[in-house]
């Protein structure tokens, strides 16, 4: 998760680490269903949303919880799981620590949460849920 908020200005980073030499964390995916893919040479530049100058282009993808065919759709699942683990320790330290991170104090957890992007999100069609997609960039 990342702190998103209502102006541009830089904010304090989140950096996920492990161990005691506090490595970068680093996951490889199972093969997935990609449904948001903006990986071609030249990112999201001239996409509908995306910048204009090739220096702001950004290179995405949305993964969706559904495996490719012959891939074992548990393995999936423990990735979104531990993506949520992630996501929930994550909150508790910028709610812990909201003064620094988010420049405020004295919000909930949950509205800590709302002010959070979190790394998985669930799809629907009207109110009926879809799937999971996570967003990488």
């Amino acid at each position: 998760m990342k702190p998103v908020g209502d102006n541009l200005k830089p904010k304090t980073t989140v950096r996920v680490t492990y161990g005691p030499t506090k490595r970068s964390l680093a996951l490889i995916t199972p093969p997935m269903v990609a449904d948001w893919p903006l990986l071609g040479p030249d990112g999201n530049m001239g996409s509908k949303f995306g910048p204009d100058s090739p220096d702001k282009a950004v290179f995405q993808i949305g993964l969706a919880d559904r495996a490719l065919e012959g891939v074992d759709q548990h393995r999936v699942a423990h990735l979104f799981t531990v993506l949520n683990l992630i996501d929930e320790r994550v909150s508790d330290f910028v709610f812990a620590h909201q003064k620094d991170v988010l420049g405020t104090r004295d919000l909930s957890p949950e509205a800590v949460r709302g002010k959070m992007s979190a790394a998985v999100k669930q799809r629907y069609d009207g109110d009926t849920p879809l799937y999971k997609r996570m967003n990488v960039s």
